[in-house]
């Protein structure tokens, strides 16, 4: 009886698979924590892009502008009406993940173009983050192919 058990185990355990796992932890939660940080923690709370490089500040002119909306002032955050922040979206697939977000449709002039490609991606330290986040969903998919769940 122990042996048969040990023997299921093991099958179960051969059966583990690293892309599996990943897929199973990058659920939407995961996902809408990868836009938040790179949308309200880097870009809005920091002012930095994705390289830790800050985005500098507002002319005079746009600050005034800024204030009379009510908006942050003190450094760029490329939220002026919020659309481009909501076109935030990220794609995952087997070998990792992509954020796209449509920087071109309210806007004259790209926001990549103006301020580089780099203002979509987490920082190093946000990837970070997002590693520790997604342990347990790693350790909850490894629990239940281990237990036939």
């Amino acid at each position: 009886m122990f042996f048969d058990d040990l023997t299921q185990f093991l099958k179960q355990a051969q059966s583990l698979s690293e892309k599996e796992a990943w897929l199973f932890a990058m659920d939407r939660d995961a996902k809408e924590e990868i836009i938040r940080l790179n949308t309200e923690d880097q870009l809005f709370d920091e002012g930095i892009d994705s390289m830790d490089r800050t985005l500098g500040a507002y002319s005079e002119v746009t600050k005034a502008i800024k204030r009379s909306k009510g908006q942050r002032t003190d450094h760029v955050t490329l939220k002026d009406t919020g659309e481009f922040y909501d076109s935030f979206k990220v794609i995952v697939d087997s070998k990792g993940f992509d954020i796209i977000a449509d920087d071109t449709a309210f806007y004259d002039v790209p926001l990549t173009q103006t301020w580089g490609n780099d203002i979509i991606g987490l920082t190093k330290e946000n990837i970070g983050f997002m590693a520790e986040w997604l342990k347990p969903g790693y350790v909850e998919y490894v629990f239940k192919k281990l237990h036939g769940v």
